[in-house]
């Protein structure tokens, strides 16, 4: 950061090199679209070189960034209304071995329709979450992150972090509990 501060774009590159991937998922489960995500990444990494100056030492760049990032992804979605895409990870993210096991797991058809039909449903019910739970839900759960890391992100508690993804959890049952129903 004091390399983005000081004018520097090797900083820049440094940060984003580290970050993008990262940033670029966390974008994708949000919006639901590789091109948007990609976009949402750019512009998380320009409002990074833009805003430098506003950074303070005594937080963590990582916090900083995923902040940025979370809310340049919540405009975007109160910006177009996109809630009803699937929640799937990058291609990349998914390992061969994992979908060789999948397969010999359920060589079944009706039983791959089933669980496609049950991921569908995973994936709206996710996007559906009001977005104060939503975040804590993807970045902590989906993603893996810490939930110290989240609570710093989102400027709350740990306990503020852990009661949203237990509510989230709560409300993902409900609706599939729901859906399950009308089956």
């Amino acid at each position: 950061m004091q390399a983005i501060q000081q004018g520097r774009e090797s900083g820049l590159v440094d940060l984003m090199r580290t970050y993008r991937e990262p940033i670029f998922r966390l974008a994708y489960r949000y919006v639901h679209s590789e091109a948007d995500a990609t976009d949402l990444t750019q512009a998380t990494f320009l409002k990074v070189w833009q805003k430098a100056d506003r950074f303070r030492p005594k937080g963590r760049v990582k916090s900083w960034i995923f902040a940025i990032a979370a809310n340049l992804c919540r405009d975007h979605l109160r910006r177009t209304k996109y809630r009803q895409r699937t929640i799937l990870p990058p291609a990349q993210d998914i390992a061969y071995e994992d979908m060789q096991a999948a397969g010999k797991a359920q060589e079944e058809p009706s039983a791959l329709l089933q669980s496609a039909e049950s991921l569908q449903a995973i994936e709206t019910a996710i996007a559906r979450l009001p977005q104060k739970l939503k975040f804590p839900f993807v970045y902590c759960v989906l993603e893996d992150h810490a939930y110290d890391e989240c609570a710093e992100v989102i400027g709350r508690s740990r306990k503020t972090v852990e009661t949203r993804i237990y509510r989230a959890r709560k409300q993902l049952q409900s609706a599939l509990e729901a859906e399950k129903q009308k089956s």
